[in-house]
């Protein structure tokens, strides 16, 4: 595969640009710097791969939540995002969630075309934020930021609010928390979201680069179990094509698993331990059998283990969702994999029942201190 850089200067030269606009007898200004030979990463894209031409906003907000759970995993921002099989830079990202959050406010399910070639900021800076942000005032910064981001290409330093200086970063996650609020509210802003975030923060520290000539990085990970953010756990207790938890064999297995257990974690980690005992390991790809024909031949590869953990899992009332991600096995191999994590108290349990090396909360069969991120999700499409 051969890779060409993409120049994305302006035809006009921006330096420490301001932009004003007064919402409540505030100033809210945009301080952006110019930021030559921006490249951008077609890297990992597929044959018959093309830039989408209009995006829906469902999946701009699936995509926020898979983001909202990796900030939640590794406390900064991914170096790019995939909506329909296309990898977007997180500048080009803030313009979707920009032009998403102006659509909702004002109850349009429009599509919209995406921006390319988005420029990161030269120099971002900002200071602590404890504020708490308005559906009103989401709709207003979106429309300053999308707005500039149309006319320059390139994203923001910071967003100016009063004496309060929003640093990029922080943008994207404040936007990203809105929507992701909104994947369980109806597609509706939220009335108002609080934020207490330090400018100093792990999510402002790291600068989200996603360039054409960088090879696939490894994320370092070892924090596999991760704290639970609040988010809804409605899809994560639900029924899906493949983990069919209303199923009478399902439900009959799930409760005989935990009877005798009475505390939350008990009764996961003695479903994860039968699947664990009882299912053979098979080598294929994606999904073959589901949940419930995965119970039936006590067979399964890694999504249909995962599938039967979640499904035994929801049937018995506790939340658990797929992560999928490419490991670095002890066996020397490396390969797409995927795998469980089920909610007990504020945590969230790995749950990878392939090897018998493994134990509820703890792999052993693959690297876990790295390993390729791809999303995590209440169902798999594959």
């Amino acid at each position: 595969m051969s890779y060409s850089n993409v120049n994305c200067a302006n035809s006009t030269n921006i330096t420490n640009n301001i932009i004003n606009n007064t919402d409540n007898n505030t100033n809210y200004m945009l301080n952006l710097s110019e930021n030559k030979n921006i490249k951008v990463d077609l890297k990992n894209l597929a044959a018959g791969e093309n830039k989408p031409y209009k995006l829906s906003q469902s999946s701009i907000v699936a995509a926020s939540s898979n983001i909202s759970s990796y900030v939640s995993i590794y406390g900064k921002l991914p170096s790019y995002v995939e909506i329909s099989s296309y990898k977007f830079s997180m500048p080009e990202y803030l313009y979707l969630i920009s032009k998403t959050i102006q659509h909702q406010y004002k109850n349009s399910d429009s599509q919209f075309k995406p921006k390319y070639n988005v420029k990161n900021p030269k120099k971002p800076i900002g200071t602590n934020v404890k504020m708490k942000i308005s559906s009103n005032s989401y709709y207003k910064y979106a429309t300053r930021i999308a707005n500039f981001i149309s006319k320059y290409s390139t994203v923001p330093n910071y967003l100016n609010v009063g004496t309060t200086k929003i640093k990029y970063q922080t943008i994207i996650y404040i936007f990203t928390k809105a929507l992701t609020w909104s994947k369980f509210n109806g597609n509706k802003l939220p009335s108002s979201l609080f934020f207490n975030i330090k400018k100093n923060s792990k999510i402002n520290k790291y600068m989200p680069v996603y360039t054409i000539d960088s090879k696939s990085k490894k994320i370092s990970s070892k924090k596999l179990n991760i704290a639970y953010d609040g988010e809804s756990l409605k899809e994560y207790l639900s029924s899906s094509k493949n983990c069919q938890i209303n199923d009478k064999q399902i439900k009959s297995l799930a409760y005989q698993i935990t009877r005798k257990y009475k505390s939350t974690y008990d009764k996961a980690k003695a479903i994860y331990n039968w699947v664990r005992d009882k299912v053979s390991y098979k080598f294929y790809y994606n999904t073959k059998y589901g949940s419930k024909k995965t119970l039936t031949k006590k067979i399964g590869n890694c999504v249909d283990q995962t599938h039967l953990i979640i499904a035994l899992s929801r049937a018995s009332g506790i939340a658990s969702r797929y992560v999928h991600g490419t490991c670095d096995f002890i066996s020397g191999n490396t390969y797409g994999h995927v795998w469980a994590q089920v909610k007990v108290g504020n945590i969230w349990y790995v749950a990878d029942s392939t090897n018998s090396k493994n134990s509820f909360g703890v792999v052993k069969s693959w690297n876990t201190s790295s390993y390729t991120f791809k999303g995590i999700y209440s169902s798999l499409s594959f």
